[in-house]
């Protein structure tokens, strides 16, 4: 509710100065670079596993209006539909000591993990408020810097995991390993399934620094191209299970094997697992070009004042 009710002011305030305009613009872009969900992984809680976390491509479209006050300052909202990525891996053996096997022995219960990978995208329609200030340096180009917020809305989210694990059971009394014996939950299988997950509002800062020039007699339309960068500094997924221990158990429906495996826990992406090292905030950077159309005021202001 406080983000709706900071998004509802920024749109009051754009609307109330909109008469001490000297022109508006209308602007189309399109953008892409790198992007991450924003957390990292470590493997103390199981350190014979190998983890790391790389960002994805990131996309970016944008169609905003704006007001200009004079030739250096104005404002702006607008509408961007973002893509953010990641891509968590994983390699190694993890190990429960001390579990009980179906014949009532202790012994220790290994996973060796190979070619694990777990992929997770982000679609956010985001709304963004922002100041914009236009420096001139010649008569055919101008730098210009936009530095606002966005209020940002998740509409679709998903994931994908897959890779191989191998069940095994080393016994120390008896210094054996035990492989291949399924009905004791002993066993290697290939794991893959897409989820979903759970997403939620966030607040999100950017920034963006170009250069633009017009392309036509009257200064209406100036194409431009620039660097952004966007950073949400709130969580946008729900972790309310995060300090989750990884596990495996669901790799199989069978009844016995799942009794068998009754100490571990489903497998949960890793952002929301012991592993995981901070919230899970997107951030981006990525190069834009885009067309703006400026649109004169002229019943109330001299063409001097618009006409660049």
């Amino acid at each position: 509710m406080k983000k709706l009710r900071l998004l509802i002011a920024g749109v009051l305030l754009l609307s109330a100065t909109s008469m001490f305009a000297l022109a508006s613009y209308v602007e189309l872009s399109l953008g892409g670079g790198w992007s991450s969900l924003g957390y990292g992984l470590t493997n103390q809680s199981q350190p014979g596993l190998s983890v790391g976390q790389k960002g994805s491509y990131g996309l970016d479209a944008h169609i905003g209006y704006g007001l200009l006050f004079n030739r250096y300052v104005g404002v702006g909202i607008g509408v961007d539909f973002a893509r953010y990525g990641a891509t968590a891996a994983m390699s190694g053996q993890a190990v429960w000591q001390g579990v009980i096997d179906t014949d009532g022995e202790l012994y220790d219960h290994r996973v060796q993990v190979n070619r694990w990978t777990d992929y997770q995208s982000l679609y956010m329609v985001e709304v963004p408020l922002s100041l914009y200030l236009h420096l001139p340096i010649s008569e055919r180009a101008a730098l210009f810097g936009q530095l606002g917020v966005k209020a940002c809305l998740p509409v679709m989210s998903g994931g994908k995991y897959s890779g191989q694990i191998s069940h095994t059971g080393f016994y120390e009394p008896w210094m054996m390993t035990i492989d291949n014996v399924p009905g004791h939950g002993f066993y290697t299988s290939t794991m893959e399934a897409d989820y979903t997950m759970k997403t939620k509002m966030t607040m999100a800062a950017f920034a963006k620094i170009g250069i633009e020039g017009p392309v036509d007699e009257e200064r209406r339309v100036w194409l431009f191209g620039a660097i952004y960068g966007t950073y949400h500094f709130m969580p946008a997924f729900d972790t309310a299970n995060a300090g989750t221990a990884i596990g495996w158990k669901n790799d199989t429906q069978d009844q016995s094997l799942l009794q068998a495996h009754y100490f571990m826990n489903d497998y949960t992406p890793l952002f929301n697992t012991d592993m995981a090292v901070g919230k899970p905030k997107p951030l981006a950077i990525g190069a834009e070009i885009g067309i703006r159309f400026r649109i004169p005021h002229p019943k109330r202001h001299d063409c001097r004042c618009y006409r660049w």
